[in-house]
């Protein structure tokens, strides 16, 4: 459980360089996977929490490994972040599925229905949230 404040979260926005999966063909090549993260300030790290094809990947990254991270992210895989501030509210009441976008929405306490990061994207600036690390 987090002590303290809620956490802002950042969602991050990315392509990959492969297609395997035929939501891959339908989606923009620069929302292909979504990961979410906040600052500890407590632990002095950033906690990234990414749901992927190889499993669940949570990481706590001191200051200057994540900036080499997020540079990279944003470089390599066109990757953009979004700043959202949590809420605790009431989620749909059927989760299906665990893959990022689903993951992501529920980490954040996002009410979105979105299948696919676009969707997860759109529906998170009609909540308010703002580009950043742009």
């Amino acid at each position: 459980m987090f002590v303290g404040p809620s956490p802002t979260w950042f969602v991050l926005f990315s392509g990959e360089d492969r297609r395997t999966h035929l939501i891959d063909y339908i989606s923009p090549k620069d929302f292909l996977h979504c990961c979410a993260f906040f600052f500890d300030p407590q632990g002095e790290r950033w906690c990234v929490y990414d749901v992927n094809r190889g499993g669940v990947a949570i990481a706590a990254m001191p200051p200057e490994v994540f900036d080499v991270w997020i540079m990279r992210m944003k470089q390599e895989r066109g990757g953009r972040v979004l700043k959202v501030d949590w809420k605790s509210r009431r989620r749909p009441p059927i989760q299906i599925g665990m893959w990022c976008v689903v993951a992501v929405r529920y980490a954040i306490g996002c009410r979105s229905l979105a299948l696919r990061p676009i969707g997860l994207w759109r529906d998170l600036l009609k909540e308010g949230a703002q580009e950043v690390f742009v």
